[in-house]
């Protein structure tokens, strides 16, 4: 009776310091996620940039609610042999036991959140778990299963027909967090005027998680100093994503098009990014590409099948990104 006990009583942890609320996207995953047993016949993947805030928006949305099983992977762990540890339990017949019987004692499906953190590279771990999630929770219907992948290459790896449906977590435009100056303040320690705002926003773009880091810091060592480190974190990025070409392109057709791709995303606007339809790599060998060598100044944003500048800063910066020709030209000079 442990490990059933131990999935009836779990719950996300309680959320500590502020937060800004995204109403929208907040209402459409709760209706994804807390709809009736009977309407979930499929798993959710949940993307976007890091620290944008998915673990956050899936905390809150699960707040307050009973069995809400947890998992974070290790490398090189598969996903059964995680829960078997973690449960207690010597084999799949137990576990399967376990989740049924906790559904049974709640009167609803368990949650099983899964979290897959950037560092989760390994084949076989990433493999478990898209097929662990359309046996659990599509075809055996023992658990509403939730995952939260942490880059798009680690999502690509996460398939699952028509029973997987994706929830994209958008960076904060400008004019969204302009309307929240309150918290921002609260995060500066003073109040917070729009050109501040401008500054940060100019590096980071909408990613929360760099939003709140900068502020917070410019308020012990002053924003420009802030903004001065901002600054070098976001060029290291563009520098490893200059050694794409360098370093194999992408996918395994070995594609080297990492410079083509950062000038045609300069000359398309910031906000509306560039799209194609024809390009010799896909969004999913872009996105394993960029998690290797830790060069994020482009995503590929699902909903508009778009390849997007992080900022505004990395998007004037991306058209004078040099080709892997270039680079060896200027080293031999």
């Amino acid at each position: 009776q442990r490990p059933v006990r131990q999935i009836i009583t779990s719950q996300v942890p309680a959320i500590v310091g502020d937060f800004i609320e995204r109403p929208v996207l907040f209402q459409n995953l709760q209706r994804l996620i807390l709809d009736p047993d009977e309407n979930m016949d499929f798993f959710v993947l949940i993307t976007g940039n890091h620290k944008v805030g998915k673990s956050h928006l899936v905390q809150r949305v699960l707040q307050g609610h009973q069995g809400v099983f947890r998992l974070t992977l290790k490398d090189g762990q598969t996903i059964d042999s995680a829960l078997h540890g973690v449960l207690g339990v010597e084999n799949d017949a137990a576990m399967v036991w376990a989740f049924a019987e906790a559904g049974k004692q709640l009167g609803h499906r368990p949650v099983l959140l899964i979290d897959i953190h950037e560092r989760v590279t390994n084949i076989g771990t990433l493999n478990s778990i898209s097929n662990f999630c359309k046996e659990f929770g599509f075809e055996m219907k023992l658990a509403k299963v939730v995952v939260t992948a942490s880059s798009a290459g680690t999502a690509s790896f996460i398939t699952g027909d028509d029973r997987r449906v994706d929830f994209f977590v958008p960076c904060f435009s400008l004019e969204e967090l302009k309307k929240e100056k309150a918290q921002i303040s609260k995060w500066y320690g003073k109040p917070v005027e729009d050109t501040d705002i401008d500054a940060v926003f100019n590096l980071t773009g909408g990613v929360v998680g760099d939003i709140e880091a900068t502020f917070k810091q410019a308020r012990n060592t002053g924003l420009p100093k802030a903004l001065s480190d901002m600054k070098r974190k976001v060029q290291r990025d563009l520098q490893n994503y200059q050694c794409i070409d360098c370093s194999g392109g992408f996918g395994p057709g070995k594609v080297c098009l990492a410079t083509w791709l950062a000038h045609q995303v300069a000359k398309s606007s910031f906000q509306q990014c560039f799209s194609s339809f024809e390009l010799p790599f896909n969004p999913s060998q872009f996105g394993v590409t960029v998690r290797n060598l830790r060069a994020h100044p482009i995503y590929f944003d699902p909903n508009s099948s778009a390849y997007c500048a992080r900022s505004p800063f990395v998007h004037r910066e991306l058209g004078s990104i040099k080709s892997a020709k270039d680079l060896m030209k200027a080293a031999r000079v």
